[in-house]
């Protein structure tokens, strides 16, 4: 195999490698009740250079097939990998598949604590210097429950100075508190939006 080939392979394993790394950070940035407005404005700046330095490898690779320079020939295959890679995991997260699997696959533990949370065995009053709990997927940082019976948890913030979690309530919409807002998800389960 020549020094090229293998230069090139190796570039493909690179590729690959900030490829996955990229899905799962947007999977653990979007999956959540909210945004965090600092992991985004990490996001923008790695997402604008990685394209870039794929746009100046895509051209000057088109430079040197034109002046006739021998390379490994690259297909679109190739050449489309990269923006598939950048552009997959950020439709998935604007469809909200990334919230409604991890979601899914934490419903039954949220609905346990829940519970617990309303028949007393969850200890409530110490909630705002508690460490976080880890229920499902989710790392909650607080938890309280409302007059009507609504079990709210708070897993993430939203925006620069909101917080965002779940409600889980009977009733059609949770009982308002404040500017705080909610979106529906299914059953008695709600995003929560903590706003200041």
């Amino acid at each position: 195999m020549s020094e090229q080939n293998k230069l090139s392979n190796q570039f493909s394993y690179t590729q690959l490698l900030f490829g996955v790394v990229w899905f799962l950070f947007c999977v653990v940035v979007f999956s959540d009740a909210g945004f965090n407005m600092l992991l985004i404005l990490v996001a923008l700046p790695v997402t604008l250079i990685w394209g870039l330095v794929w746009l100046v490898r895509l051209i000057l690779s088109l430079k040197r097939q034109r002046r006739g320079i021998v390379e490994a020939k690259r297909n679109i295959a190739y050449w489309s990998i990269e923006p598939v890679l950048v552009i997959l995991p950020l439709v998935l997260a604007l469809t909200g598949i990334f919230s409604s699997v991890r979601f899914a696959l934490s419903e039954h533990a949220l609905s346990v604590y829940a519970e617990q949370v309303r028949a007393g065995k969850i200890d409530l009053a110490f909630e705002f210097n508690h460490p976080k709990r880890q229920v499902g997927l989710y790392s909650i940082t607080f938890t309280d429950i409302l007059s009507d019976g609504t079990v709210r948890v708070l897993t993430s913030s939203h925006g620069l100075f909101d917080r965002a979690g779940f409600a889980n309530s009977s009733h059609i919409p949770p009982l308002m508190q404040g500017e705080d807002s909610y979106k529906h998800i299914h059953q008695q389960w709600w995003y929560w939006y903590e706003s200041w």
